[in-house]
């Protein structure tokens, strides 16, 4: 029994042991988070304001936004920008319509640290070879909509412009199981459905789910910060943070892999960007579906890097994650 349950420990904690990109033939590494600017010039507030004001324009719009900060820890702040494209979106869940929802949205993080203040953004590239489990076909967009996306910010943001990539580097979208068992997988067997209305309208179902979301879960605080409907396909996404979460799951990753930052009084603000979670509220049929990913996949999707002991210690995270969105869904739904 004894060496059942040491087996069980080495399964778990070797989840999440971070191993060297090496070449393959499989594509380009490419890190979660890439910076756009780093040391920017100004202060917070103004390099904030200049992001929300002239980021959007035409196509593009901001969504929302989201600050953690836990003054009590640090007295650092980040920010994370939710920005949507059209036809990008659009584009997205043309790709793959079962998973294509989940990458319609940009985030770009602001954060300050030690050396100054810094601005970056998910990499695209990284999330869509994920969602999009390794189609290739939607490369060209992908870097279309990055470089604009880079210009944007890069046109109110004064500094020392960086494509430095960091986070997990990964040269392919797929992120398997570890050892055969823990979270991975292809991207749209980790989709996980939270609730389902027959016969339902796709408004009616997210008009309820907006009330719901809107109140913050107990532990986590989790609620509403941005939604973006998408007619033309029926859908609608919702993203959700909650400060609690987000300054947890930042003390977890730490540095990750830079080693630059492990001295840093906030080390993983960096990784700000990988909230809000999104859900997805789209028709299946003569059904209407709500949808998250796994929670612990997520996770390793955009914290992979925080290396096996610190997964080991917070194992518990991703699972109350899952269980306080899902009576948020369930009670947005108890109407209909």
């Amino acid at each position: 029994m004894r060496s059942l349950k040491i087996l069980g420990l080495l399964l778990v904690t070797s989840a999440f042991v971070v191993l060297p990109v090496a070449a393959d033939e499989t594509g380009t590494a490419y890190g979660v988070f890439e910076y756009v600017v780093e040391n920017a010039e100004g202060t917070f507030e103004e390099i904030g304001e200049a992001i929300a004001s002239g980021v959007p324009g035409g196509a593009w719009e901001l969504l929302g936004t989201v600050e953690s900060r836990d003054e009590k820890k640090c007295d650092y702040r980040s920010r994370v920008f939710v920005f949507h494209e059209l036809a990008y979106g659009a584009a997205m869940i043309t790709a793959n319509p079962a998973t294509g929802g989940f990458a319609v949205v940009d985030r770009v993080g602001l954060f300050e640290d030690e050396n100054g203040i810094h601005v970056s953004v998910v990499n695209p590239h990284s999330i869509n070879r994920t969602v999009l489990m390794d189609d290739t076909a939607h490369e060209a967009l992908t870097e279309e909509h990055l470089q604009e996306l880079r210009t944007r910010i890069l046109g109110v943001v004064r500094g020392t412009e960086s494509h430095r990539q960091y986070g997990q580097m990964r040269t392919q979208g797929h992120i398997g199981k570890t050892m055969g068992v823990v979270a991975g997988g292809k991207f749209v067997d980790l989709i996980q459905e939270k609730g389902k209305i027959k016969n339902g309208d796709v408004s009616a179902v997210a008009a309820q789910l907006r009330n719901s979301l809107d109140q913050p879960s107990k532990k986590w605080g989790l609620h509403l910060i941005y939604e973006v409907a998408i007619p033309e396909h029926d859908m609608v996404v919702f993203g959700t943070s909650g400060s609690p979460m987000d300054f947890k799951s930042f003390s977890i990753v730490g540095a990750g892999l830079d080693e630059s930052r492990k001295d840093f009084a906030c080390p993983g603000f960096d990784h700000a960007a990988a909230y809000p979670l999104e859900i997805v509220v789209s028709r299946q049929g003569d059904e209407v579906g709500v949808s998250i990913v796994d929670a612990m996949f997520r996770m390793k999707m955009f914290f992979e890097d925080a290396g096996k002991w610190a997964f080991m210690n917070n194992m518990k995270m991703p699972g109350s994650i899952d269980k306080e969105l899902k009576k948020q869904i369930k009670n947005g739904l108890k109407a209909l």
